[in-house]
């Protein structure tokens, strides 16, 4: 019987001693079990299309290959996950589904008119709640002009750092501007 990945965890290792683990981690790992639960409750229903998304991760990356292990990341997280290669393509999904949205995920150099730095100052401006981590492989003088709400994290990325933005997404949202 297949389940997810905390429960996973948890089923190989037993449930860790609650002052073992750094609270960064063990915040993590209840989101991971959290999801799991979701995950059991609703049975196929998340992936068969009777699940309706209530907080998306929105992936912005035009490197098919970094865009496809970024989505599969985040498919393991309580949060629903849409990709898009351009910065233009996420306003538009923005301007569709911006109340639905947690964390936006972009990397900085993409293709069109918006970078990844006009589109993380674009959603701290019209979408002030949601988190922005901003990624790249190459740190160039682009990311001085990110607005002081988004994260810088450079590639490549480790899995953890990426998850514990969204468990702070989730957990610590940004409340919004009024």
């Amino acid at each position: 019987m297949a389940h997810g990945v905390g429960r996973g965890l948890q089923d190989m290792f037993g449930p860790p001693p609650q002052d073992s683990l750094p609270d960064h981690l063990r915040d993590l790992a209840e989101l991971l079990l959290a999801r799991d639960a979701v995950g059991r409750r609703e049975g196929a229903g998340r992936h068969a299309g009777r699940h309706e998304p209530t907080q998306l991760v929105l992936v912005v990356e035009d490197d098919p290959a970094v865009r496809d292990l970024a989505v599969a990341l985040l498919t393991e997280t309580v949060l629903d996950v849409v990709a898009c290669e351009s910065g233009e393509a996420a306003v538009a999904l923005l301007k569709q589904r911006g109340n639905d949205v947690a964390m936006v995920f972009t990397d900085v150099r993409l293709p069109g008119d918006m970078d990844g730095v006009a589109l993380a100052r674009a959603v701290s401006q019209l979408w002030p709640g949601v988190r922005l981590v901003v990624t790249s492989g190459y740190a160039d003088g682009r990311v001085a002009g990110l607005p002081p709400s988004a994260v810088y994290m450079p590639k490549p990325w480790r899995a953890l750092d990426v998850l514990a933005q969204v468990d702070h997404a989730v957990r610590h949202p940004d409340p919004p501007v009024v």
